[in-house]
């Protein structure tokens, strides 16, 4: 499986779980990609586990680079995607481009271009800010 696809399915369990906690994997299973998760079950496993430990860090961080939107007013689906993105670039084990552009092409294809837009903001802020 690409790590895409990898990304794909670990932003609909980190949404999911800003619902409901607990294993959400059951909502996925007849998703095409779930059937190929392989080696990079233990990407989405970090993921899910970082991003739960650090929520509250990745929240703040998220309303420091976003200051005209209050947390509460910005998207689920937006948080869950800088969520993911900002504990991938705090594993630095991509490029902050590719875990951008990443971020991105999950917005355009889950929300709609605004959405887009608004995610490659507060990422590119963000890295331009912690390489200072």
């Amino acid at each position: 499986m690409a790590l895409h696809a990898a990304r794909r399915i670990a932003l609909q369990l980190v949404f999911a779980r800003m619902f409901h906690s607990g294993d959400n994997a059951s909502v996925l299973e007849d998703q095409p990609d779930m059937q190929n998760i392989g080696e990079d079950q233990h990407f989405i496993d970090t993921a899910l586990q970082g991003i739960e430990q650090n929520a509250p860090l990745y929240d703040d961080i998220i309303q420091s680079f976003s200051p005209k939107r209050a947390l509460d007013r910005i998207p689920v689906l937006d948080r869950a995607i800088l969520r993911l993105s900002l504990h991938e670039l705090a594993q630095n084990q991509a490029p902050p481009g590719v875990i951008i552009n990443e971020a991105v092409e999950l917005a355009k294809r889950y929300g709609d271009e605004s959405d887009s837009r608004f995610v490659n903001g507060v990422l590119a802020s963000y890295v331009n800010n912690i390489k200072l």
